[in-house]
């Protein structure tokens, strides 16, 4: 089973990085593997710290917020302060997992990392979602393989959801369809200006 959600790491220089993971984990959430991109930001904290954070979470500004790379602006706290030096706690979370790799498999092109998991951390109760948070996800994984898609099918696609989020959100969910559309107009600009296509 796969899980949704946001991972944090540490860089070189002590800086929080959140990217959005999907681990797969067992019924009993004790088996834990992640399969970063060997070419992501994540893959190379990991492999320097064998240590992350994944979150739950039910708020889907955050969870936009994280796949655009917005890590400065997503909040948090140092949890070496509080949940012994297991890495960065988001505090908008609703459960938080720390993990440690202990085995890589670098062999393929998403690289596979097996992971002990420690304590959870319960931050707050699970809200819930509605249609406007799935559709939410759903924008959110298209935009991450937006190079793999023909512009005018990525458009579509998010012009149905749009549409669904139009009728079911909250101000915290059209705050983040306002931030996919900025980042999606941008793309598209920027692939109309060096004259590539899709």
């Amino acid at each position: 089973m796969i899980i949704e959600g946001i991972i944090t790491t540490e860089d070189d220089h002590g800086n929080m990085h959140v990217a959005p993971i999907g681990p797969h984990v067992d019924e009993l959430l004790q088996s834990w593997v992640l399969k970063p991109f060997k070419t992501s930001t994540t893959f190379a904290n990991l492999v320097r710290s064998n240590r992350g954070v994944f979150h739950v979470v039910d708020d889907s500004l955050l969870l936009v917020r994280s796949v655009l790379g917005y890590s400065n602006r997503v909040e948090h706290q140092p949890a070496a302060r509080l949940y012994d030096e297991i890495g960065w706690v988001l505090t908008d979370a609703c459960r938080a997992f720390p993990l440690r790799v202990s085995h890589w498999d670098t062999q393929t092109e998403r690289a596979e990392a097996i992971c002990q998991v420690g304590k959870s951390i319960e931050l707050r109760a699970f809200w819930g979602w509605n249609r406007a948070v799935h559709s939410l996800i759903e924008m959110s994984v298209l935009w991450s393989r937006r190079h793999l898609m023909d512009i005018e099918e990525l458009c579509g696609e998010f012009q149905r959801h749009r549409i669904i989020v139009h009728k079911t959100a909250g101000a915290r969910e059209i705050a983040a369809l306002s931030l996919l559309e900025d980042a999606l107009g941008e793309f598209i600009d920027g692939v109309r200006t060096s004259g590539g296509g899709q």
